[in-house]
C-alpha cells in the first residue's frame, strides 16, 4: 500500500468502494475539470462509473491522472465526485440503464415438459425394442452356433419389455417420479431465484441506489484508519493478519484515508435518508 496507490484509492472514493458508484455529473465547466484531473474525458468517466457501480466492481484503469492529485486534494475531489454522482444517479439516464440491466438478470421460467407416466413407459419400451431390433440384426451375421449367445439376450429384452407394459410396474414408476421430482425442482429453483432477484434488482431503481450506498456506510464503520502497516517483500502490509486478510473494499476504503471517510459519511448517510 505505497503513496502510489492514491490511484486506486482517490477513484475508490468516487466508487464508495467496489460496489457503489460515485459518478461524475454537475456543471459541464466543473465537470470537465474533474476528467482532466483524473486523466480521462467525459465518455470513459460515465462509463467507468456506471459499469463499475451497475457490476459491483471498481472499473478504474486508465484513470492515469488521480496519481498527480496531492493527498490533501482527496478530500475535495471526493466532495465533488459525491455531488456529480447524487445528481447523475437521480437521472433517468442512469434509471434507463439499471432498467435494461434488470430486465437481463430477470431469470426466465423454465417449460415443463415433464413427461406423463405413460410417456415415460413407451419411451422406456422403445428403447428395449430398438437395442433388440440391433442385436438382432448382429445375430443374423453370426455362424448359428454364435448366434446362440445373442438369443438368450433378444430374450431377456423381450422379458422386460412385458414387464414394463404391466401397469403396475415399479420401474417405470420410480422413473416417472423421478422426472417429476426434476420438474419440481426446475420450479422451485426459479420461484427462489426470482425472490432474489426482486430483492437485488427492486422495481424502484432508487432502492437499488440506497442498498449500494449502505453497504459502503457498513464496510466503511469497520475500517481501522489508524491500523499500523510494515513494509514486507516490497509492499506495504498490515501489521494486524485480521487486516491483511481483508477484502479490496475495505482495504480501498482504508487507502483512501480517514479525511476522505469523514467528509463521505455525512453525505452517504443524509443521502439515505432521501432515498
Amino acid at each position: 500500500m505505497k503513496s502510489n496507490t492514491i490511484k486506486l484509492a482517490v477513484f475508490a472514493v468516487a466508487l464508495l468502494a467496489s460496489s457503489t458508484l460515485f459518478s461524475f455529473v454537475l456543471a459541464d465547466k466543473l465537470a470537465e475539470d474533474i476528467w482532466k484531473r483524473l486523466g480521462i474525458n467525459r465518455q470513459e468517466g460515465v462509463e467507468k462509473i456506471s459499469k463499475s457501480f451497475l457490476e459491483g466492481y471498481l472499473h478504474y484503469y486508465g484513470v492515469s491522472g488521480v496519481k498527480n492529485l496531492a493527498v490533501n486534494d482527496r478530500t475535495a475531489v471526493a466532495k465533488d465526485l459525491m455531488t456529480f454522482s447524487k445528481q447523475y444517479l437521480a437521472s433517468p439516464t442512469f434509471k434507463a440503464e439499471y432498467d435494461k440491466m434488470r430486465a437481463n438478470y430477470k431469470p426466465v421460467q423454465p417449460v415443463d415438459n415433464t413427461p406423463t407416466k405413460e410417456q415415460v413407459r413407451q419411451k422406456e419400451i422403445n428403447t428395449l425394442k430398438e437395442a433388440m431390433v440391433n442385436m438382432e440384426k448382429v445375430a443374423k451375421t453370426l455362424p448359428a452356433d454364435q448366434q446362440k449367445d445373442f438369443k438368450a439376450s433378444i430374450d431377456m429384452y423381450q422379458g422386460k419389455i412385458k414387464e414394463y407394459q404391466d401397469p403396475n410396474n415399479k420401474m417405470i414408476e420410480m422413473i416417472w417420479q423421478g422426472q417429476v421430482e426434476e420438474g419440481k425442482r426446475a420450479q422451485q429453483h426459479f420461484q427462489e431465484a426470482t425472490k432474489k432477484w426482486e430483492t437485488d434488482y427492486p422495481v424502484d431503481y432508487k432502492q437499488f441506489v440506497k442498498a449500494r450506498l449502505q453497504h459502503y456506510l457498513d464496510v466503511a464503520k469497520t475500517v481501522d484508519f489508524s491500523a499500523a502497516l510494515v513494509e514486507k517483500y516490497g509492499k506495504m502490509r498490515f501489521v494486524n493478519q485480521t487486516y491483511q486478510g481483508k477484502n479490496n473494499e475495505w482495504k480501498m476504503i482504508f487507502r483512501a484515508g480517514k479525511d476522505v471517510y469523514d467528509e463521505a459519511r455525512p453525505f452517504v448517510e443524509q443521502w439515505v435518508k432521501e432515498l
